[in-house]
This record gives C-alpha cells, sequence and structure tokens, in this order.
C-alpha cells in the first residue's frame, strides 16, 4: 500500500513511494508529498507545503474515496510555504506559486508563468507561459488566462450569479493574451477579456471585452483602443 511515510531527505518530510523525485531538488521541512507526485530537476519545494493533496470525489460525503491522479511539478519551480498543490496538477518549468496558494485540482500552471501569495486556482484552470498574477487573487474551476497577461492582486472572477430565483451557473471567464488587469477587479461569470485589453483598478466587468480596448469603471466601460 502505498502510504505517506517519514523520509530522511528532509526534516519532517512525509512522502509516499512512488514520489519521483530529479537531481537537484530542494524540500523544505513539514513537507508532505502524496502519491503519484514527480518533482522535476531543480524545484524548490518551501516549507509545510503539500503536493499532490488528493480530492474526494463526493466532497459532501465521507463515504466516497479520495481520487489520486499524478501531480507534476516542472523543473526549477518554486512551491511556496505552506502552499497546495492538489492531485493532478500540473505546473510547467520556472513557475512560480506563492506562499499559502492553493492549485486545485487539474489545474495547469504553464512555464515561467507565476501565481501570488495566497491566491486560490480553481480545478481544471489553465494559467499561460510567462502569466504574472499577484497575490489574494481567485479564480473558480475552468477559468482560462493565456500567456503573457499581466493580473493585480485581490482580481476574482466568479462562477456563478445568485438573484431572487437562485443561484445560476456561467461560463468560465476567459482572458486571452497579453491581458493587463488593475487591482481588486471583480470578473463577472462568463466574460471574456479580449487580447491585449486593459481592465482598469477597482472595476467590475459585467460584459465580455473587445481586444486591445481599456476598459475601467462599475459597470466596466471602454474607454480607449490600446494601439490608439
Amino acid at each position: 500500500m502505498n502510504e505517506l511515510k517519514k523520509s530522511d531527505r528532509a526534516p519532517y518530510l512525509m512522502c509516499a513511494d512512488d514520489v519521483q523525485i530529479a537531481d537537484d531538488v530542494s524540500i523544505g521541512a513539514y513537507v508532505v508529498l502524496y502519491p503519484g507526485t514527480r518533482l522535476g530537476r531543480g524545484a524548490r519545494i518551501e516549507h509545510g507545503a503539500i503536493i499532490g493533496r488528493p480530492s474526494q470525489s463526493n466532497p459532501g460525503s465521507v463515504a466516497q474515496p479520495a481520487v489520486q491522479q499524478p501531480t507534476d511539478i516542472g523543473e526549477r519551480t518554486i512551491v511556496g510555504a505552506y502552499a497546495i498543490v492538489c492531485s493532478g496538477a500540473i505546473t510547467g518549468p520556472d513557475a512560480y506559486i506563492g506562499d499559502h496558494a492553493l492549485i486545485r485540482e487539474g489545474a495547469r500552471l504553464e512555464g515561467r508563468s507565476s501565481v501570488g501569495f495566497s491566491c486560490t486556482v480553481g480545478s481544471k484552470c489553465v494559467i499561460g507561459e510567462n502569466t504574472r498574477i499577484q497575490g489574494f487573487c481567485g479564480f473558480p474551476a475552468g477559468t482560462i488566462i493565456e500567456s503573457d497577461c499581466a493580473i493585480g492582486p485581490y482580481v476574482v472572477a466568479l462562477a456563478t450569479t445568485f438573484s431572487p430565483k437562485g443561484r445560476t451557473p456561467a461560463g468560465p471567464v476567459v482572458v486571452r493574451q497579453g491581458v493587463r488587469i488593475g487591482s481588486a477587479v471583480q470578473l463577472m461569470p462568463g466574460v471574456e477579456i479580449g487580447a491585449g485589453a486593459t481592465v482598469g483598478a477597482a472595476s467590475v466587468v459585467t460584459r465580455s471585452v473587445q481586444p486591445g480596448v481599456t476598459v475601467r469603471g462599475t459597470p466596466a466601460s471602454a474607454s480607449v483602443t490600446r494601439d490608439g
């Protein structure tokens, strides 16, 4: 049985037998490496991080077994202190996961992407190559953020709307390549931010934004196009 066991590789490390650790990997104290975890060459796992934490197939029922999938941490990727990377998540090379961040099941962080302090990245989200997300952001399941985006702190995407008729699910938020989003922006369910667009700080985006357009305000409205 592939159980967690103490390992002498790092102080108080708990590690399953099938964990694969490449050369030049640094592991801090009190780290937990669940079954199916693979750490790429030169990866750095800071103290208290948890990699490969299993999900429940039915979170509301203790009778359902945990679902365990391989979890890949790419070469030279840094996983911050007390961060949690759940089962099935994958990072490319040179990615960064900040302290206390939560990367949910099946999420994918492409190479050189960065997720800041205390961010939550939902299940099956995709964070594109060279995208930078600052701290305290939250993205629900299925959010897509393409490459070369810059996202300020406290940005939140929503997955559902609420009305007197109750809770209404909507499609995932999609942020296209090269988008810039200021701090404390709210992205309402199902919106798409077109390539090269800019969203001003503290805006509430209630409808999709065309490529290259700058929007700001509540609700966010167009200001100027980036190309003039």
